[in-house]
């Protein structure tokens, strides 16, 4: 049996509890020390699909996990982004038709047409789901970490080893931790140590890591959260993602509560304007003030390699690059997926540090050049938005010119995108006003089978329109008060 101890257990800890849990058994013996005086940060309650992956790890169905967490989650299909362009909205969603449109061709049409409907994803930001069994659609879900915690607790508390205490000091001989000394548990040694410590990177910053930063890129680094009691009529089945003067603002529905915060640049606005921006914001939209003085601080950024001798550093411990699009869970699960798949045998071979570190190096391009992409609005009316506007990557102005000059396809957008297709890319881009009508009339004029390929678009938007209109909604609201109750 190998020793696996955990450090950290917020959310990234007990998802690797239960993820490595349930895939290596009575394989291992697992051990999570935490303190039970420090809370989770509890920031990251939108999810993106890749989350049912735990649950099927957990063994439990969606109704299931609404049930478990106390009516205290939500279903999800989708980001609705406003203001990003002043004045208007766009939306970003989950695939709602799974067939019949693999290489995009539709949207040649639909946009051209102006008849553009999101593709096979969601297109529109709703109080309804699909009034058929979870396990038919795509989605996502809105959570309470704090719940989340509580439940992933119990659930596994007949399987792994909780320990509430505090490491004091990691021995390492230079690229193995060799132990850990406990305050209260003394000298510990395993086989293998995972670092779901988050931004203090209890364990992994003796391992001498290599750190990337995406300041320059992304100077989004303060946040403040705040709850809002609220009595739903109706709740939303997406997350709001609203842009401001100096940053951007999430709005999340979840239990009889809406989570919010406040995002921005420590480098464009101070923290008392902040406070006095998001205050205004809460009175206008909730008729309620601030209510606390947290600001959650980091820098966003990632490990060069997420996994050194027999440490692995996951969630927060090993990056974090900003809450738009969710991504923050998605990445645990990911992580931990790749090290179960790769590291099958529980060998810790150099081979299969080589291929989780190139893969999580893959994650996290893939996750800043996609959160980049959203900034591409040429905003100029403050600081920040000019500092964005003048600042963009290299691989933002080159998609760019090829979605203004041409267009994009599964066969010219990048093969080895990780979280998302082409049509997410396109739902972006057009929600950014970045395509150029004439220019995919010319893009097709100039291949050989340019009218069979409008044709086949035509063909394609039509169909998926038949798709979607034979998709019955109800009410969100009715369906999670029928499960809970």
């Amino acid at each position: 049996m190998k020793k696996i101890v955990i450090i950290g257990s917020g959310t990234a800890g007990l998802i690797a509890a239960a993820m490595i849990n349930n895939y290596w058994k009575d394989e291992v013996s697992i051990s999570c020390y935490y303190n039970a005086n420090s809370k989770n940060i509890a920031v990251g309650e939108s999810t993106t699909p890749l989350f049912r992956l735990l649950l099927a790890h957990l063994g439990i169905s969606t109704e299931e996990f609404i049930k478990n967490l106390n009516g205290k989650v939500s279903v999800k299909l989708g980001i609705n982004f406003k203001n990003w362009i002043p004045n208007m909205e766009y939306f970003h969603g989950f695939q709602e038709i799974t067939q019949g449109d693999p290489e995009n061709k539709s949207s040649f049409y639909s946009i051209v047409d102006k008849k553009f409907n999101g593709g096979v994803l969601y297109n529109e930001a709703t109080t309804t789901i699909p009034n058929q069994p979870f396990e038919t659609y795509n989605h996502a879900y809105h959570i309470d970490t704090q719940e989340l915690s509580e439940y992933l607790f119990k659930k596994l508390g007949n399987k792994v080893n909780f320990i509430d205490d505090i490491v004091e000091k990691v021995n390492t001989d230079g690229k193995n931790i060799t132990s850990l000394e406990f305050k209260n548990g003394g000298n510990v040694e395993a086989d293998f140590y995972i670092d779901a410590s988050g931004f203090n990177t209890v364990l992994f910053k003796h391992l001498n890591p290599k750190w990337n930063d995406l300041l320059d890129c992304l100077p989004i680094d303060r946040a403040i959260p705040q709850q809002v009691s609220y009595d739903f009529k109706e709740i939303p089945s997406y997350t709001l993602a609203e842009a401001t003067e100096n940053g951007w603002i999430w709005q999340i529905p979840i239990g009889k509560r809406y989570g919010t915060g406040y995002l921005y640049s420590s480098r464009f606005t101070s923290d008392e304007e902040a406070r006095k921006k998001y205050n205004e914001w809460l009175v206008k939209n909730f008729n309620t003030e601030l209510q606390n003085d947290r600001i959650i601080s980091y820098k966003p950024g990632y490990y060069e390699d997420c996994w050194i001798g027999n440490c692995m550093a996951i969630g927060l411990s090993s990056g974090f690059v900003e809450p738009l699009e969710s991504t923050g869970i998605q990445i645990i699960i990911s992580q931990i997926q790749e090290f179960l798949t790769i590291n099958s045998t529980l060998k810790n071979l150099e081979y299969n540090k080589y291929v989780v570190n190139k893969s999580n190096r893959t994650l996290y391009e893939n996750i800043v050049d996609f959160i980049c992409l959203h900034y591409n609005t040429n905003r100029t009316d403050s600081e920040f938005w000019r500092y964005m506007t003048n600042n963009k990557t290299k691989w933002v102005k080159d998609f760019d010119e090829k979605c203004r000059e041409e267009f994009i396809d599964s066969r010219t957008c990048y093969q080895e995108r990780v979280f998302w297709g082409v049509d997410s890319f396109i739902q972006i881009s057009e929600g950014l006003k970045m395509f150029d009508r004439q220019s995919i009339k010319n893009f097709l004029d100039s291949k050989i089978d340019g009218k069979d390929i409008w044709a086949e678009a035509m063909g394609m938007h039509q169909y998926i329109e038949n798709e979607k209109k034979k998709i019955k909604k109800i009410s969100h609201k009715k369906v999670l008060d029928h499960i809970t109750k």
